[in-house]
């Protein structure tokens, strides 16, 4: 009896620390639906290198985005991110405008009912440097989504819109990532995602990467990802690491 029940508290030790572990929007596009415990912090930075056209790139140094749990269903968020933007014959560098925000989890998932959430930001046009300071506040507004397909898979997808500063005209925004779960430290995820603007062309990506757990507060990750939609017979790609913590 005592064997059974020493192997009982074991196993539930092991779930509440399984369900402890950080959680974080990187690396993948898709928006996780949990919020940051509250009273903690928790920060998710991430270098990158895009390249969309053959004559132009872009380079994250870095972008980061703080955390903060007010309570069992919202966070707040505040996100940063330094960018060096090379074209054929210039270049710009700086602080794109920042982004606050708020994520909300609007009821927990039971079946086929997914976990939802709400996340609404806004940019703020002249909270960055000078070159790449926006003409209008620039809001961005998913429904995020998940579903437990088991304990080592799951599907989390995000449908939303998002304003660029410049224009009254929104870019609509889809994604559809899976999860697994490989081991006790480590997972991957393939996922497809896009971007549909009311003017102009859209474009469709794929990317995966792997995300690891140093500690149960702290992550690191890898990714990278191909646009299957191209500009010019110019099919873009990016690479991206990441490091996050909570305290």
């Amino acid at each position: 009896m005592k064997k059974y029940l020493l192997l009982l508290l074991c196993t539930a030790s092991t779930i509440v620390v399984a369900q402890d572990n950080i959680e974080t929007d990187r690396p993948d596009q898709t928006e996780t639906v949990s919020i940051v415990p509250k009273g903690r912090f928790q920060a998710e930075s991430g270098f990158a290198h895009t390249k969309t056209e053959s004559s132009s790139s872009g380079t994250t140094l870095p972008e980061t985005l703080w955390k903060y749990g007010i309570n069992d269903i919202v966070e707040l968020r505040l996100g940063s991110e330094m960018e060096y933007l090379k074209y054929a014959d210039s270049s710009d560098y700086g602080l794109l405008p920042v982004k606050i925000g708020l994520k909300i989890n609007l009821w927990r998932g039971k079946g086929i009912i997914p976990e939802t959430s709400l996340l609404a930001n806004i940019a703020l046009p002249k909270m960055a440097s000078k070159k790449l300071q926006a003409t209008y506040v620039a809001p961005e507004i998913r429904l995020l989504f998940e579903n437990d397909i088991s304990d080592a898979i799951q599907v989390g997808y995000n449908l939303g819109a998002e304003w660029d500063g410049q224009s009254a005209e929104p870019t609509f925004i889809y994604t559809l990532s899976a999860d697994f779960v490989l081991t006790k430290r480590l997972e991957s995820f393939i996922e497809g995602y896009g971007y549909l603007p009311q003017l102009g062309r859209a474009d469709h990506w794929i990317d995966g990467g792997f995300k690891y757990l140093i500690t149960k507060d702290i992550q690191v990750d890898i990714s990278g990802g191909y646009e299957l939609t191209s500009h010019q017979r110019y099919h873009g790609y990016f690479e991206s690491l990441g490091f996050s913590f909570r305290i």
